[in-house]
C-alpha cells in the first residue's frame, strides 16, 4: 500500500463517508442495478469509488457489462431491429417497466461501433507508420525494395495441357494471348470490394423539398471488402472506397501478405476499379478481373438499349458471348462493330458498349480456362458480404439510416462474422486477422 493510499484510509476513518444518492448504475444481462459508492473530501484528498474505482459514467449513463453487450448487441442489434432486442432483454430479465429503451439500446450500439471505427483508424495509422506508408495509404519506401516481386503464376505446361483439352475449337495460342494472367492460387490473395447503398435518413422528421429543389431518395454507402487465402477470410467495411481501400492495405500488410497475388473481384464500376489502380500503383503484383455476371449484365443490357428486339439482341449475343467467355474480347467488339446498321436502334448505346470492352480489355480473362483450372471468376463472395454485413439487416421497408448508425452497425457485424466480438468486448482489441 502507497503513501496516497495510506493517507485516504486514514482520512476516510477520521471523517464521515459521503454516500452518493442514486448510486453507481449497472446494466447487465440478469438486469439493471445500482450499487452505493462513496467519497471521502478532506485537505489535499479527494476519492469517489464512482470515478476511481469504477469507470467514469456521464451524468445519465449507465455502465454496461460484457455480458450485457454480447446479448443485446452482438447477438441481438446485428440480427433483428433495436426495438424487438429491447423488448426481448427487457421481457428476460423481467424489466419491461424501468428497463432499457430501444433508443438508449441504439445510442449505445452506435456508440460501440464508433469505437470499433475509431480502432480500425489508430490500427491502420499505425500499420502505415511501420511499414513506410502516409497516413493516406500512399507508399514513401524506396520503389527498389519492391522491385523483385513478380506475378506469381501456375506452370506453363499445367496452363498449356488445360488449353489443349478444353476443346472449346479455339487454339490454346489464341486462350493464352490474354492481357490476365494465370495466377497459382497458392501465392495469392483474393479480394473483392463492392459498394452497398441503404436509404438515407432524413435530416429532420417530415421535411419536404424546398420550392425549385431536386426531390430523390438519398442514400448512405459504405464498402464492403471480403479477403480470401488459402480458405482463411476476413471481412473489412469502411465508409467509403478510399477508406476502406486504406484498412485493406493496413490489412495486408499485418498479415505478411506483401509477395503475393492481390488478384481483386469487381463488378466493373469505374470508379472503383480506377480507384484500385490509383491505391496500388506501388504495388507490381496486383490484378482486377471484371466478374462474368456483371459482364453478360451489361453486355445484355446495352444492346436491349441498342438493338432493334431482342430477337436481334438474342442473335448477337449467341455470337460475341462465346468470345467473351473465351478471353478473345476483340473477336466480340468486331461482331458488334460489323452489326447492320438496319438492325440497330441506338447507335450511340451500342457505342458505349463497346467503349466499355474496350476500357476493361485488360480485365476480362480466359473465363473458361480459369474455371478448369479451378479459379474463380466471381466476386459473388463480395455480393453476399454486402448480404450478411449491411443489406440483410438495413434494407427493410420503412428502414433508413444515418451515416453514422449504419456505419456502426456495419462495423458491429463485421466484427461478429470475423469472430473478433470476444476480444473486442472484453479486451477491446481486433485480432485483424485471417481466420478459417
Amino acid at each position: 500500500m502507497n503513501k496516497c493510499q495510506k493517507k485516504i484510509l486514514e482520512k476516510a476513518k477520521a471523517q464521515e463517508i459521503e454516500t452518493v444518492k442514486d448510486g453507481y448504475k449497472v446494466d447487465g444481462e440478469v438486469g439493471r442495478f445500482y450499487f452505493a459508492t462513496h467519497r471521502v473530501e478532506g485537505d489535499n484528498i479527494d476519492y469517489n469509488t464512482a470515478v476511481d474505482v469504477f469507470p467514469a459514467l456521464h451524468a445519465k449513463g449507465w455502465y454496461r457489462t460484457y455480458g450485457f453487450k454480447e446479448i443485446a448487441m452482438i447477438l441481438g442489434d446485428v440480427e433483428q431491429s433495436y426495438r424487438k432486442t429491447t423488448e426481448l432483454i427487457n421481457r428476460i430479465r423481467y424489466q419491461q417497466v424501468g428497463g432499457t429503451s430501444y433508443r438508449t439500446l441504439q445510442a449505445n450500439t452506435e456508440q460501440e461501433g464508433a469505437q470499433i471505427i475509431d480502432y480500425l483508424r489508430k490500427k491502420t495509422v499505425n500499420i502505415f507508420n511501420r511499414h513506410k506508408f502516409s497516413e493516406d495509404g500512399a507508399y514513401t519506401g524506396n520503389p527498389e525494395d519492391l522491385a523483385s516481386i513478380t506475378a506469381k503464376t501456375l506452370p506453363n505446361d499445367t496452363i498449356m495441357e488445360t488449353a489443349v483439352n478444353l476443346g472449346s475449337g479455339y487454339s490454346p495460342e489464341d486462350l493464352l494471348n490474354n492481357p490476365v494472367c494465370i495466377e497459382d492460387p497458392l501465392k495469392s490473395v483474393n479480394i473483392s470490394i463492392d459498394d452497398v447503398c441503404v436509404k438515407k435518413q432524413s435530416e429532420e422528421r417530415g421535411c419536404t423539398a424546398a420550392a425549385g429543389e431536386k426531390k430523390g431518395k438519398k442514400y448512405v454507402r459504405n464498402t464492403v471488402t471480403r479477403v480470401d487465402k488459402d480458405n482463411k477470410s476476413y471481412s473489412i467495411v469502411g465508409a467509403g472506397m478510399k477508406v476502406t481501400i486504406g484498412y485493406l492495405i493496413a490489412f495486408l500488410l499485418s498479415n505478411r501478405l506483401l509477395g503475393c497475388r492481390f488478384q481483386f473481384f469487381t463488378d466493373g464500376h469505374k470508379v472503383l476499379n480506377d480507384t484500385i489502380c490509383k491505391t496500388f500503383a506501388w504495388y507490381p503484383n496486383f490484378g482486377i478481373i471484371l466478374d462474368w455476371f456483371h459482364l453478360v449484365k451489361k453486355c445484355k443490357e446495352q444492346l436491349s438499349m441498342a438493338l432493334k428486339g431482342r430477337l436481334i439482341r438474342n442473335e448477337i449475343l449467341r455470337e460475341m458471348m462465346p468470345f467473351l467467355w473465351h478471353g478473345l474480347t476483340d473477336r466480340a467488339i468486331a461482331v458488334l462493330e460489323q452489326i447492320d446498321s438496319e438492325k440497330v436502334k441506338d447507335r450511340e448505346k451500342l457505342t458505349k458498349l463497346i467503349d466499355y470492352l474496350i476500357r476493361n480489355l485488360g480485365m476480362i480473362p480466359c473465363y473458361a480456362l480459369r474455371k478448369h483450372l479451378g479459379l474463380k471468376n466471381s466476386s459473388a463472395i463480395g455480393e453476399k458480404m454486402n448480404d450478411v454485413l449491411v443489406s440483410s439487416r438495413q434494407k427493410h421497408n420503412g428502414m433508413s439510416w444515418s451515416k453514422r448508425g449504419s456505419l456502426a452497425l456495419a462495423s458491429l457485424t463485421a466484427v461478429k462474422r470475423n469472430g473478433e466480438s470476444q476480444s473486442w468486448l472484453q479486451k477491446r482489441k481486433l485480432k485483424f486477422k485471417l481466420a478459417a
